[in-house]
């Protein structure tokens, strides 16, 4: 999908997509994988299995659908509401000015990277984060209310730039493309509100477009048209 206004950046994607894809399949896996089972004990109890062997295993499938279920539910809902946090930064970043280009949900070596926006001033290459309590950094690591996250976003977000780059630089050569990581939250719960960290831009979603717009970098003017080519290819 792309979205075109002269005055506004150009959308392509839909942001949260792939999120919400997985959380679909974390619903439905455990429902098909039961539905099996039944089926298998079922046959089993017909007159050459044992009755109580079938029932056994007829019971067996109906506790694990109750644990996939209750303990799926977490993950389900994490997965939508990292939808809902992508959406909601996407309305932010499609109001920026004529002459960006925004990619939601941009599928790159195996894997999506949430946002990448491209403009004369770089590229930015965005994780957003739908996080409940207080977020801090410190001693260079973003914890929610003092505990660490199993997953990094700092590392995240760099392994996504630098997969990124090197897509990009296969295809274009050693061209300098001015790449920003930022990790975004659209809970608005980081508490500095904005600062940069080493090499990566970490801001509340309110303050992600004027980041965007007054980052001192530049991209040459051939470069981001190449670049803007090259990923709408990918993404088709």
């Amino acid at each position: 999908m792309l979205m075109s206004d002269s005055n506004k950046a150009v959308i392509h994607g839909v942001p949260g997509e792939t999120a919400r894809a997985r959380g679909v399949m974390l619903a439905i896996w455990p429902l098909l994988a039961a539905l099996f089972a039944c089926g298998v004990f079922c046959g089993a109890a017909m007159p050459r299995i044992s009755l109580t062997f079938a029932g056994a295993g007829l019971v067996l499938t109906a506790a694990f659908l109750a644990w996939a279920v209750r303990d799926g539910m977490a993950g389900i809902n994490a997965f939508f509401k990292g939808a809902r946090g992508e959406e909601a930064v996407a309305a932010l970043l499609a109001e920026l000015p004529g002459g960006y280009h925004v990619f939601h949900d941009f599928c790159l070596a195996g894997s999506s990277v949430d946002h990448v926006v491209v403009g004369d001033n770089g590229v930015f290459v965005i994780e957003t984060k739908c996080w409940a309590g207080k977020v801090e950094l410190v001693d260079d690591e973003l914890l929610v209310d003092g505990v660490r996250p199993d997953r990094s976003p700092l590392s995240q977000v760099r392994a996504a730039a630098f997969s990124l780059e090197a897509f990009l630089t296969d295809r274009m050569g050693n061209a300098t493309f001015g790449l920003l990581p930022v990790v975004c939250f659209a809970s608005e719960t980081f508490v500095p509100g904005l600062c940069m960290q080493e090499d990566t831009l970490i801001c509340n979603a309110t303050r992600l477009r004027s980041a965007i717009m007054t980052h001192a970098g530049h991209l040459a003017a051939d470069d981001k048209e190449r670049i803007v080519l090259i990923m709408e290819h990918t993404d088709s």
